[in-house]
């Protein structure tokens, strides 16, 4: 299959299936007037003007702690996606809140799909909505907003980075392609540490694509000096010193025997890796 023909089924939104790093806990600022700290004891529903997103906030914050936007693939929903991804138990000890939201795009029964492209679709106020229903409710650190995108979900982190820098600390994708097409699609209004990780024999995205992902990020980072990174299974890997003290992260992953499963995102102890390292890049990574 062609690159072309590949980014133009992305673009309508890609088939997606089925010990913690690192110490920040995000308790960096004074709450809000009635800032709410109340856990939500499971994983519940919200409804903006009928659109839904799932929400955990777990026991034992003792202030505004760091909010996990968490956006499946295409043809996927948050129910499934949180089921994949380990994100609750992840947000549970160490102190997150984490939000699945819905995307817009009808591809099935319960089955969505993100709008990325600028300037179109509901998506990007969608999440900006998201974001302050969760604040309007909850202790929220202000410089700890991140999102984390698998797929066609990861196209939509990268759109909402390029968008929304005002409001998102650092992002992270797993087998996510770039939601821009170039730098001049992409108007962040400042540097924005990001992570690109997948598979090396995933079949949906090819590393080639990953690797355009990262450079675009590179890019808008105005990155030098690279390192070398190593990990569990990790075949190669890259971290980029960027201009404004931001960083760019790339992890190429020894994929599973069956290449069918490869795109998907990792159950552990792959998956507890991809999320630590994630974890990482974010707590390093806050809002300026």
């Amino acid at each position: 299959m062609g690159v072309g023909i590949l980014a133009a089924l992305l673009f309508a939104g890609s088939v997606a299936p089925a010990s913690a790093i690192g110490t920040g806990r995000g308790h960096t600022q004074e709450p809000e007037a009635a800032c709410s700290t109340a856990p939500t004891g499971k994983t519940i529903e919200q409804k903006i003007n009928g659109r839904p997103y799932l929400l955990f906030v777990p026991a034992g914050l003792s202030g505004p702690a760091p909010l996990i936007v968490a956006l499946h693939g295409g043809r996927s929903n948050p129910t499934t996606f949180e089921k994949q991804t380990g994100w609750t138990d992840f947000a549970s000890s160490h102190k997150v809140i984490v939000a699945y939201p819905r995307g817009s795009k009808n591809e099935g029964e319960n089955q969505w799909a993100w709008e990325f492209a600028r300037n179109t679709g509901p998506d990007v106020g969608f999440l900006r909505q998201v974001v302050a229903d969760i604040r309007a409710r909850h202790c929220v650190a202000r410089n700890r907003i991140h999102f984390v995108g698998h797929s066609n979900g990861g196209q939509m982190t990268s759109r909402m980075a390029c968008d929304a820098a005002d409001l998102i600390a650092s992002a992270a994708v797993w087998a996510g392609p770039k939601g821009a097409w170039d730098k001049n699609d992409c108007p962040a209004s400042r540097p924005i540490a990001f992570g690109v990780m997948l598979n090396d024999n995933d079949p949906v995205v090819w590393q080639a694509v990953a690797e355009q992902h990262r450079d675009l990020w590179r890019e808008m980072n105005g990155c030098t000096t690279e390192h070398g990174e190593s990990g569990p299974g990790v075949v190669r890997g890259q971290r980029f010193d960027c201009a404004a003290g931001t960083k760019v992260v790339y992890r190429l992953y020894d994929g599973p025997d069956d290449a069918t499963k490869a795109h998907v995102w990792p159950p552990n102890p792959r998956g507890a890796d991809v999320r630590n390292r994630m974890w990482q890049l974010f707590d390093a990574n806050r809002l300026p």
